[in-house]
């Protein structure tokens, strides 16, 4: 059963999924704490720690790109899937499901304001950047109240969900600090969260462009500029996102475009007059 119709039969699904996760971050911080000695935990700064920030920021990236591809099961095989997008959903804090679910939504209703869980809707691009991730989470709860009701149960079971939530973060972001301490912390993890979610951001904001005509959104590829065609070689062509809304089980959208390139170029003149 896909998950978007799970959501819609099982109430207990998002409670579920964050309890789980909670459990395997927990595990994996007992493990992580035996690691390292006290003296790892001590903070010295050298210069070669901001050598850290490019790698992390790239990571953050990585992160997205797997995240995202987990989420349509573009990975070769159901293992791998699985692994990436769990991995992916732990170094973002909140875990693989709620963000799949999130995504699967706004493929339903893209550029529908009023449903895309995190669709502009006219607003500046800090402000989005400020609202997004809280906008997407309060547009899953209203179709949760939508289905299931309002009723004291619903509010009992969304709040113990929050609280979840909320433990789940945490211990994600102690994860983290046991495993890489202080300095790994600061100049590789912490740029890579940033990088991660400017990166959804930018996508969600410029590649979703307003017609000045119609005044409607729609998806669009970006490759325009030397941002653009950087981040598409290193990221597996994230910003063709126009492609990716055609044909989302690709693993990089751009391929598309050289497939039809190359179907042109090898179609004669004869062809295309018949």
């Amino acid at each position: 059963m896909s998950l978007m119709k799970r959501f819609y039969v099982d109430r207990y699904l998002h409670i579920r999924s964050f309890t789980i996760s909670l459990c395997i971050s927990v595990l994996l911080c007992a493990l992580a704490a035996r690691l390292h000695s006290p003296d790892f935990y001590q903070f010295h700064f050298h210069l070669w720690h901001l050598a850290l920030i490019p790698l992390g920021v790239y990571v953050g990236g990585i992160s997205a790109v797997f995240i995202h591809n987990a989420s349509h099961g573009s990975f070769p095989n159901r293992t791998l899937n699985e692994f990436c997008g769990h991995a992916s959903g732990i170094h973002q804090l909140w875990g693989f499901t709620g963000w799949k679910l999130i995504h699967l939504i706004h493929h339903h209703y893209s550029d529908n304001d009023a449903m895309d869980p995190h669709a502009p809707a006219g607003m500046g691009f800090w402000e989005f950047t400020r609202v997004m991730f809280v906008k997407s989470s309060r547009k899953i709860s209203e179709r949760y109240r939508e289905h299931y009701g309002n009723g004291l149960g619903t509010r009992i079971l969304q709040r113990a969900t929050l609280v979840i939530f909320f433990a789940l973060v945490f211990t994600n972001l102690a994860l983290f600090y046991l495993l890489l301490g202080p300095v790994g912390f600061v100049f590789f993890y912490v740029p890579s969260f940033i990088a991660n979610h400017m990166l959804f951001v930018d996508i969600n904001y410029t590649a979703h462009p307003r017609s000045e005509e119609t005044n409607d959104t729609a998806a669009a590829n970006l490759d325009n500029t030397l941002y653009y065609k950087i981040a598409n070689a290193l990221l597996f062509g994230i910003y063709y996102h126009a492609n990716h809304h055609r044909k989302p089980l690709l693993f990089n959208p751009k391929h598309m475009v050289i497939a039809q390139r190359a179907r042109k170029a090898e179609t004669s003149p004869t062809e295309i007059a018949a």
